[in-house]
């Protein structure tokens, strides 16, 4: 089951792609999200952990037209962004773990631990877009659980960038150990 999605991997797993997809994982930020028309204020996900009361005065400060804008961004390019700089990570871990492991397949496995941050940013994007619905209503579970899939999200991204440095660290002491 997992073998199609690692083969996929594998395949398009090049420096030309990785950098494409890192150029995008720049450009979500800098360029499609300011387009939304949020303003300057942080986003909630940025954030490791957020309170119910703490999201309250989040949307209270966006204001309406900042609470629309955050929804379609939530629900639009906040649900491809996950997918973009997960892939950058997957590629990334495919490459090094290629040349870490030429001859065996089964560390590849790796590579597909990034779609975890993918399950988890949508989980957080769809709880806070529902929160942000509700508006001004209270939606208090559904922020603990949104703030607990934000959570989730950093640490699945901390610990792909450990793989990949951990990998990575390998590779180069193997390179270094063979000359």
């Amino acid at each position: 089951m997992l073998q199609p999605a690692i083969r996929f991997i594998g395949q398009i797993s090049s420096v030309p792609v990785l950098l494409a997809l890192l150029l995008l994982a720049v450009l979500f930020p800098t360029v499609l999200f300011p387009a939304h028309g949020i303003g300057d204020i942080r986003p909630l996900d940025l954030y490791f952990l957020y309170s119910p009361d703490m999201v309250h005065e989040h949307l209270v400060a966006l204001g309406a037209d900042g609470r629309r804008a955050y929804i379609g961004m939530a629900l639009t390019s906040d649900m491809v962004f996950p997918v973009i700089y997960s892939m950058a990570m997957a590629v990334a871990l495919m490459l090094v773990l290629r040349k870490l492991f030429p001859s065996s397949g089964r560390f590849r496995y790796l590579c597909l631990f990034p779609s975890l941050i993918i399950i988890a940013d949508w989980c957080e994007n769809l709880g806070l877009a529902s929160v942000t619905r509700v508006f001004p209503e209270r939606a208090d579970a559904i922020v603990r659980a949104a703030s607990f899939f934000t959570s989730l999200k950093w640490t699945f991204i901390a610990i792909t960038v450990l793989m990949l440095l951990l990998a990575t660290t390998c590779w180069l002491a193997k390179c270094i150990r063979g000359r």
